[in-house]
């Protein structure tokens, strides 16, 4: 989350997102304490780092609110429910709502995979970028294609973890929910990484 124009940073803060959880969970387990409790932990230990790199960087964005949104909405599911495998679905639901939203956007022309793109381009070159995406319909069908395909993997993402959620036992699931969700945003940014590759070269081709 320190620096979202940097695809490998988001890589790596996403596998601390990941991981950090997971380290706090298991171990506890081993050591008897129960899972709601283990996930309390488990959930308070990703929202500290959260924080802790929002005010090492003196930057919160996008992606550090939905974390802590996912997180938060966690550790208040855990403490008013109680149900370890309610705790779990709560990451399907908003995986789920951003591939609704990816795939909306696409309906209404604004594709959400702009306003990600955007951010990872320096200040002086976005007021370019929002010129391109009226007057260049290949750039604009790109970005829908993108946010379409990113809306597909996220949805068939969330749907498969409620299943797996509600059917195998939870101390399985909490470590597959976070790889499921790892290995989802990992396929999603490799195919975006190839897809644009794909693209300027072809661009580069056809100004010849």
């Amino acid at each position: 989350m320190s620096d979202t124009r940097d695809p490998r940073a988001l890589v790596r803060n996403l596998i601390w997102d990941v991981g950090a959880p997971i380290l706090v969970y298991y171990p506890l387990r081993l050591l008897g304490v129960s899972m709601v409790l283990a996930l309390t932990a488990a959930t308070a230990v990703a929202l500290g780092r959260i924080a802790f790199v929002a005010l090492r960087d003196r930057r919160f964005d996008g992606f550090a609110a939905l974390m802590a949104a996912m997180f938060g909405i966690g550790l208040v599911l855990t403490l008013a429910t109680g149900d370890p495998r309610v705790i779990l679905a709560k990451d399907s639901v908003v995986t789920g709502v951003l591939g609704i939203a990816f795939l909306g956007s696409c309906v209404v022309g604004r594709p959400l995979m702009y306003a990600l793109a955007r951010r990872m381009l320096p200040p002086e070159r976005q007021a370019e970028a929002d010129t391109r995406l009226g007057s260049d319909p290949r750039y604009r069908a790109r970005l829908v294609t993108m946010s379409a395909v990113w809306g597909v993997i996220l949805l068939a993402e969330a749907v498969a973890r409620v299943v797996l959620v509600f059917t195998l036992p939870v101390d399985l699931m909490f470590g597959l929910s976070h790889v499921l969700q790892f290995a989802a945003v990992g396929l999603a940014i490799l195919w975006s990484f190839l897809y644009g590759r794909r693209a300027r070269r072809r661009a580069a081709v056809a100004t010849r």
